[in-house]
């Protein structure tokens, strides 16, 4: 019996058997194409879109700090699972030269709690001068609910018994979880305003290249910094690795630590002895000449001039937010200016925020992760 299949075609069974078949192939063919377009589009989405493509880079802020402790494992499961490019976190140096994951050469009490329950003590415990064991005596799950800190993530879920984890551990979780689909960026924390609880540049450079190299992960990482000696440093141990500058507003004149200032110390107290003078005032051109991949500048700092400008040296400008100066730790205003004058990347606490902010806009989002089982 045949059947018809309209502008005029009549099949027998056999020969409608037949295009069945072939349309199963095309179908499954068509699956396939589909995997390797949704790979392709992770790929550029995650370190860079291609050419002609505007694509705004998210970055998840240690985890994601405005709904899961920062820093720790539930953060950075909840930024896989909210979506994001990279994964941002801060880290320190122990005793035994171990990289930790922590935004604070000394413990913070806002944030770091005793064996007791207790938080600790401000100024008490500098992290070169505990080892990892003793470090992961701290609880770093729930904020002081008391502090002026925790006004600003008054969302944020509590897990109690959060350690800190070693840098080597969340790489591991993360390749794991995105089979290498989400990139790293992380902050070497010093002071040399406090060089009696900071580690030595060099000495944490090569702590944190070491475990970079061996993870295989230096071409999906970006090492930022404010202590500009820190990024010089990992550049004289690979010319390739991707170093991000980091400012703020207190780098900009008038501000606590002036690049401009006429006082060479606190001038150059961040840079690592390089003056801003020397390129011609401007600090996209000083991150230049210093070997920068990127820029990144506070967004309040930043202005559309100083953008373009920063773009036309070929520097990625990747911003960040201040809550304790801006107010708040999720500013839409401001986050819509900045993706309007296209920055290349916002750093942020609040990822689904920024991810929805983008998705009106009918840009690409970065893909969301299913954790398994975790």
């Amino acid at each position: 019996m045949a059947a018809g299949l309209g502008m005029g075609v009549v099949l027998t069974r056999s020969s409608r058997d037949a295009t069945l078949l072939s349309m199963s192939q095309i179908t499954i063919l068509a699956y396939f194409v589909s995997l390797f377009v949704v790979f392709l589009g992770s790929a550029f989405g995650a370190f860079g879109a291609s050419p002609g493509t505007p694509h705004l880079q998210v970055y998840a802020h240690r985890g994601v700090r405005s709904f899961a402790p920062e820093n720790t494992m539930p953060g950075f499961r909840a930024a896989l699972a909210i979506g994001t490019d990279f994964v941002d976190m801060d880290v320190v140096l122990t005793k035994e030269g171990e990289v930790l994951i922590s935004h604070d050469p000394l413990l913070k009490p806002e944030l770091v709690r005793k064996a007791d329950g207790q938080f600790i003590e401000k100024n008490k415990y500098a992290v070169k001068n505990l080892t990892l064991k003793e470090l992961q005596q701290f609880d770093v799950g729930r904020l002081n609910p008391e502090s002026a800190y925790a006004k600003f993530f008054p969302d944020q879920l509590p897990v109690d018994g959060t350690r800190m984890p070693t840098l080597r551990e969340v790489v591991r979780f993360v390749e794991r979880e995105t089979h290498g689909s989400v990139g790293f960026q992380i902050e070497m924390k010093t002071d040399p305003t406090h060089p009696e609880s900071s580690a030595d540049p060099v000495v944490f450079a090569s702590a944190v290249y070491r475990v970079l190299k061996e993870e295989k992960i230096i071409g999906r990482t970006e090492v930022q910094a404010f202590d500009f000696r820190c990024l010089t440093a990992l550049q004289k141990l690979d010319s390739h690795l991707k170093t991000a500058y980091l400012t703020s507003r207190d780098n900009e004149k008038g501000g606590g630590d002036d690049f401009y200032s006429q006082d060479p110390a606190l001038a150059t107290l961040w840079t690592g002895g390089a003056l801003l003078a020397q390129s011609g005032g401007s600090i996209p051109q000083m991150v230049k000449v210093m070997g920068g991949f990127a820029w990144e500048p506070e967004d309040a700092e930043l202005t559309l001039g100083s953008l373009k400008e920063a773009h036309s040296l070929g520097l990625k400008v990747v911003v960040w937010s201040w809550p304790e100066k801006l107010g708040t730790a999720f500013d839409a205003k401001m986050t819509a200016k900045m993706i309007d004058w296209g920055v290349d990347g916002i750093i942020t606490d609040d990822p689904g925020r920024l991810i929805s902010m983008l998705a009106a806009r009918g840009a690409s989002v970065p893909a969301r992760w299913s954790l398994k089982g975790r």
